[in-house]
């Protein structure tokens, strides 16, 4: 028996077009009819159509020469952007065009032939081509013919699982139609359209734009299921929240109006409990009056940031009120999250005591695997753990990444082992692409940061370090934030603005010894060494057995860089002579 061939390249047609290498490098299509083109050729038997048939579809309103040389551009262009491989994804044949599909995962097509797999998001979510009505006739095909497959058969099993042995989707915007409420015990999140309250109705584009790129944005957040934009915009916003919700099986509402104001627009968006019809958070975001795609992109970005931090609070704080023996996986996993946030020593075993509960129910759940990583890195930190167990924890973060390919989690947690092992560039790639998948996840940009100050280019560090301070406000890990400007900038010998974050990094985490030793480095060389003394008898009040070995785990890439706060700290007067020569004892970094 011949071995099945692995597949070169995923291609997601239900949610959201995306095309991506095995590597999971994204392939960008810049045209609509280069989407649909790929699309068409995705789902024909064989994966193989006319020119003349392709024409009519997607130049069927042009003359015959006309349409002839866009589809000959068209196809130009795609030769170049998908036979970069070994092997060539597109061939030609005299009057016909094939798309190899033998390489391609292709999610709507395992919908189409499998007995088990059901339709989860809309085929070709926002991709429309006005004018041309041959393809539009094709693309209500396409749907109606999936959605009747899909409702023949059994609903979907636990969500971030695989089904009936394939990779999991690319997207995961839920269908109401096909999923029940509740998702398998998880709790969605609808966007109810936001509204237009400017009184111009010219406007009416940017209040829908913006809900819909949060759209977008919410479904690379992998743990929080995210309601159809087909379902959720359905609805006007002007009913009874509570029925909104029992309507679309949401567990919470986000709900949005546009203002006009001088100079620009205010957004005001407000998160709603859909039980209670509570709120619980609203904020106001500004906005100039040229409102580009990237300023919405930003807009978005931060709001799905805040959104995040949010509902992952409310779901903590739900799975603790709980009295439930035994626990189901999700209560395990949210009541860990809890635990792990909570930076102690005795919180971070708890956490991992829960998290390899959920994973002895289920080895391949994503978010267990997610979340065990999480809590093993952090014991790493705390406790300044071997290459041995770094390398175990790196194990387990690419089982993460196989588990849910499109989880920029996963590649978050590996890039983070690669910086602790001294692989910073190693480390780049892999936080680049966690990006990539969730342009929200702060983690993500502070690491990216924290990997340019390791390697000695602190100018650089400031940027992603800053784009995860916006984004990251409120998140329990921003003392780490602070500290890494805080860092940047006393490398940079900006001092003065050294000290201040480091403080503002002490102030939301007291025991962070690390802040504590950059802000002495500062003081030491602005001169200000009665204040050096002063910090560096806080610092032994709150780690009693500090010593300057502390900081041979700092992965510096060279290591001038520890020798020059050793040398800092032993230049500072104190009462303890002989202290930095001491062993730690092993009490951890976590306070």
């Amino acid at each position: 028996m011949v071995a099945a061939r692995p597949t070169q390249f995923s291609l997601g047609l239900l949610g959201p077009f995306r095309l991506q290498k095995a590597s999971g490098e994204r392939i960008e299509i810049p045209s609509k009819k280069g989407i649909a083109l790929i699309a068409m050729l995705a789902m024909a038997e064989g994966g193989e159509r006319t020119r003349g048939w392709l024409q009519e579809k997607l130049w069927g309103q042009r003359q015959h020469a006309e349409g002839r040389g866009s589809l000959r551009r068209e196809l130009s262009n795609l030769r170049k952007l998908l036979n970069t491989e070994r092997e060539p994804l597109l061939a030609f044949e005299r009057d016909r065009v094939q798309l190899r599909i033998g390489l391609i995962d292709i999610d709507a097509r395992g919908v189409a032939t499998s007995t088990s797999l059901p339709l989860r998001s809309e085929f070709l979510e926002g991709l429309d081509i006005p004018g041309e009505e041959g393809f539009e006739d094709w693309l209500r095909e396409q749907r109606s013919e999936l959605a009747r497959l899909s409702a023949q058969r059994p609903l979907v099993a636990p969500l971030g699982r695989s089904v009936g042995g394939s990779q999991p989707l690319p997207s995961h915007i839920l269908d109401l139609t096909q999923v029940p409420p509740g998702f398998a015990g998880q709790q969605a999140l609808a966007v109810l359209p936001f509204a237009n309250a400017t009184g111009d109705s010219n406007s009416d584009y940017l209040a829908e734009g913006i809900s819909e790129e949060l759209i977008e944005r919410l479904s690379c957040v992998r743990w929080l299921p995210v309601i159809a934009r087909s379902s959720s915009f359905s609805l006007s916003g002007n009913e009874d929240k509570v029925s909104i919700g029992r309507l679309l099986g949401a567990k919470y509402l986000v709900e949005g109006r546009l203002h006009r104001i001088p100079g620009g627009y205010v957004l005001a968006t407000t998160l709603l409990d859909a039980e209670t019809n509570h709120t619980i958070w609203s904020h106001r975001f500004v906005l100039g009056a040229d409102v580009s795609g990237g300023a919405l992109e930003e807009v978005a970005s931060e709001l799905v940031a805040h959104l995040e931090v949010r509902i992952e609070r409310a779901e903590q704080g739900r799975t603790r009120e709980k009295r439930q023996s035994p626990m189901s996986l999700t209560d395990l996993i949210w009541r860990g999250r809890w635990h792990l946030n909570r930076l102690t020593r005795t919180d971070s075993e708890m956490a991992e005591k829960l998290f390899a509960e959920a994973l002895a129910l289920d080895p391949d759940s994503p978010e267990a695997l997610i979340q065990s990583t999480f809590a093993t890195a952090w014991a790493i930190w705390a406790q300044r753990g071997s290459k041995d167990r770094i390398v175990d924890m790196r194990k387990l973060a690419q089982r993460a990444m196989y588990a849910d390919p499109y989880d920029g989690r996963g590649y978050l947690l590996c890039g983070i082992a690669e910086i602790w092992l001294r692989h910073p560039q190693a480390a780049q790639t892999l936080l680049q692409h966690a990006i990539s998948l969730n342009p929200s996840l702060a983690i993500a940009h502070a690491q990216l940061g924290c990997s340019f100050n390791l390697l000695g280019k602190p100018e650089q560090a400031i940027q992603p370090l800053r784009t995860a301070l916006r984004l990251s406000a409120h998140d329990p890990y921003i003392f780490f934030i602070l500290n890494e400007i805080a860092l940047s900038l006393d490398m940079l010998g900006q001092w003065s603005e050294a000290i201040d974050h480091a403080d503002h990094s002490l102030a939301r985490r007291p025991a962070y010894w690390w802040a504590h030793v950059i802000k002495i480095d500062a003081l030491v060389r602005s001169g200000e060494i009665a204040r050096a003394t002063a910090a560096l008898n806080e610092l032994f009040m709150v780690k009693r057995d500090f010593s300057t070995r502390y900081l041979d785990w700092i992965p510096f890439l060279d290591e001038k860089w520890v020798a020059r706060y050793v040398e800092s700290l032993r230049a500072v007067p104190t009462d303890r002579p002989g202290w930095f020569e001491r062993e730690s004892k092993g009490e951890g970094l976590l306070a």
